[in-house]
């Protein structure tokens, strides 16, 4: 299937588990990728609708009957599935971070062990790419950055290096510069800021707790403790179906919850 080689999802039968699909039932999927999770959700009887912001994800998603795919960024949750007449909504799935077809793709510029452009960006609409971020921002401001998405300690230094080795304009010449020790954390600190994904899923989290429906599932996978640190505060109050996160491989975790 095209959507295992574009992206092979992690805990796909847990978070298909938690959302306890029900025949027949709408479901939203926030981040379909290559549609492996809204395949398995569709075999158990449900119907999907599918937001992706990258381009390439829905064209890499097999056409399935009983899937709706959209290209949209999941900050606009709620006016897709109203203008979709998607409700009510039974389940919510977020499955977050970066495919690994853009880790894969070095043009994509997501993966410091290969050499490509400094984009990062999951839509190709979005202006400032990584490279942007790096050749003009000052260095306290790329030093916020690598400390509050990398949770880089030494942020102000590996800051002064880049730009005193500016221009940079690939993901080789980066890592270069930010060494082994830092190469990992500081991609993804920059991806964080060229997309925005941490203001995203704040954005986003009202919206889904809005749209679903009562008693309805949220199921979300996170890869780094940011993410998961938003979610747990976000639905402190609400039903949680893993009061420990439910942990899978690239360091993921599924936490899954009940509408009140």
């Amino acid at each position: 299937m095209r959507s295992m080689h574009f992206h092979n999802p992690v805990l796909l039968q847990t978070a298909c588990d938690y959302l306890a699909v029900a025949p027949g039932g709408r479901y939203v999927d926030c981040t379909l990728g290559g549609g492996g999770h809204a395949a398995e959700i569709i075999r158990r009887g449900g119907r999907v609708l599918g937001l992706d912001q990258d381009p390439e994800a829905l064209a890499a998603c097999p056409d399935l009957t009983g899937l709706t795919k959209v290209q949209s960024n999941f900050i606009h949750l709620a006016e897709v599935v109203k203008a979709y007449n998607w409700q009510p909504v039974m389940g919510i799935l977020f499955d977050l971070g970066v495919s690994e077809h853009q880790i894969n793709t070095p043009s994509r510029g997501f993966s410091f062990q290969t050499s490509g452009s400094l984009d990062m960006r999951m839509d190709p609409t979005l202006i400032n790419t990584a490279a942007t971020l790096i050749n003009q921002l000052t260095v306290d401001q790329l030093a916020r950055i690598l400390r509050d998405f990398g949770e880089i300690p030494a942020a102000k230094p590996l800051a002064a290096k880049i730009v005193s080795a500016r221009p940079l304009t690939t993901t080789d010449q980066l890592a270069a510069v930010t060494g082994r020790k830092w190469s990992r954390q500081a991609f993804q600190a920059l991806r964080i800021a060229v997309n925005d994904e941490l203001g995203a899923l704040e954005t986003v989290l009202p919206q889904a707790r809005e749209i679903l429906a009562p008693e309805g599932r949220l199921v979300i996978i996170s890869f780094h403790s940011l993410e998961d640190r938003i979610v747990k505060r976000y639905f402190k109050d609400w039903q949680s179906l893993t009061p420990k996160p439910i942990t899978g491989e690239k360091s993921s975790k599924l936490r899954a919850y009940v509408k009140n």
